[in-house]
């Protein structure tokens, strides 16, 4: 809900501002790169309108790491790399695109979603991790042979 979510960036805003105006910095840690799905971003735009300096240093990519624990490049030269929020059943249809897609925080519509990918063939091509470098990591390379439960921090790559 839209709404909600604002309303929990305005009330981040606000704890944040309440140590800015004491002259505080403030350092935010997220998973993965600041500026893809981030909280942050939304904060940043918050506190930015209301005249505070922001600075955003750049991290590793989750989908990065996530490669890297797989073993697998992401693309070649010739092939694009598709990010798709996969909470968002809507966003499915990028699966058509060519290339390597990359669905992130799959897990709480991991069993549609892998439902959504033998549909279309591609269930052989997928793997997935979740928590990637935390405790309770999960690692799949072959999601024909996954049925273990996942929590948000899960991502699906699916190579052409």
């Amino acid at each position: 809900d839209e709404a909600v979510r604002k309303a929990a960036w305005q009330k981040a805003a606000g704890q944040v501002r309440a140590f800015l105006d004491r002259g505080r910095d403030v350092a935010m840690v997220v998973l993965g790169d600041v500026s893809i799905y981030a909280t942050y971003c939304s904060l940043m735009e918050i506190l930015q309108g209301e005249g505070y300096a922001t600075e955003m240093i750049p991290g590793v990519t989750s989908f990065s790491a996530i490669a890297a624990r797989l073993g697998m490049s992401l693309t070649t030269m010739e092939e694009p790399l598709h990010i798709l929020p996969a909470s968002q059943s809507e966003q499915w249809a990028g699966l058509d695109l060519p290339g390597t897609k990359i669905l992130m925080k799959s897990g709480r519509n991991l069993g549609p979603l892998m439902e959504e990918l033998s549909r279309r063939g591609l269930l052989d091509r997928a793997s997935l991790v979740a928590n990637c470098g935390l405790p309770g990591e999960v690692v799949c390379r072959d999601l024909r042979k996954f049925s273990a439960p996942t929590g948000y921090y899960t991502t699906v790559i699916v190579k052409e």
